[in-house]
């Protein structure tokens, strides 16, 4: 079973927020609407008193109204799909679902199977890790995949060349997804694992995605630092510009340096480069 939380606000701007929100008490799928936000928890992980806490503060300013329901799993799939859009970036990149049309003109396609895990491509951190991947060169890299969710980002690193690819979640649901869509993309051979960062003996890879969120990056940073080889990359998401300055004064005693960042609705990716 899933809670699921619909939001009433005659703001629009207040969703972006509370989607940053909720999901650091780990909310797993959202569908926003023009005066409305839903979003999604599993009911085994729901804190009602969390929840409310943080819908209080924003309460007056942006008129908030909201209430939770219980809603099974199947329900919560039919939701998701009937909102579910194709995911363009320029003319690279196309993420959609089986039930939507190819298009020709563009480069590449990841087609997915829109369930319960983050990383569909909508949310602005996606986006952007997908922008920096589609710009790097991982022929023969070695990738790990932190937080996986749907495993688009794995894909994609499959398609720009990597040679083997890690991918854990905590999120049973989400490794039950992501295999699916690994399948769905010729990209069997991903290796999946329920857990953290130390799902995997593997050390020393070329690249690390973490489109997690700030706290967890901060959580993990030393144990990413030490399982970086020389010279590699940390291709950091999952939190606001504001965040950045915190990240980069915690790399910088890791042995970590900031290269470049990107920007999309107040959201931050960053990579960072193992010295």
């Amino acid at each position: 079973m899933h809670i699921q939380l619909s939001i009433q606000s005659g703001f629009p701007e207040a969703f972006e927020i509370l989607i940053a929100e909720l999901s650091e008490l780990n909310f797993e799928g959202f569908v926003e609407e023009e005066e409305q936000l839903q979003a999604f928890i599993p009911q085994n992980i729901f804190d009602k008193d969390e929840v409310e806490t943080i819908l209080s503060a924003y309460k007056e300013a942006y008129a908030l109204q909201w209430h939770f329901h219980e809603v099974a799993n199947e329900n919560w799939n039919q939701i998701w799909e009937s909102n579910f859009e194709p995911v363009q970036i320029s003319n690279q990149l196309l993420i959609r679902a089986l039930f939507h049309p190819k298009q020709a003109d563009i480069e590449r396609e990841i087609v997915i199977q829109p369930k319960m895990s983050f990383g569909t491509g909508h949310h602005a951190t996606t986006y952007l890790v997908c922008e920096f991947l589609l710009d790097m060169d991982l022929q023969n890299k070695k990738v790990f995949d932190f937080g996986t969710g749907t495993g688009i980002l794995a894909i994609l690193a499959r398609m720009q060349g990597a040679d083997k690819i890690w991918a854990v979640d905590n999120d049973p649901m989400c490794i039950e997804n992501a295999q699916e869509n690994f399948v769905l993309n010729n990209c069997p051979s991903i290796l999946l694992a329920l857990g953290d960062l130390s799902a995997f003996a593997e050390e020393n890879y070329d690249l690390i995605i973490g489109n997690i969120t700030r706290n967890v990056i901060l959580h993990y940073f030393e144990d990413i630092s030490k399982k970086l080889k020389k010279n590699a990359q940390f291709l950091a998401s999952g939190f606001y510009e504001s965040d950045l300055e915190l990240l980069k004064s915690a790399s910088d005693s890791l042995g970590l340096q900031l290269e470049s960042f990107k920007l999309k609705d107040a959201w931050c990716a960053a990579s960072f480069r193992k010295l």
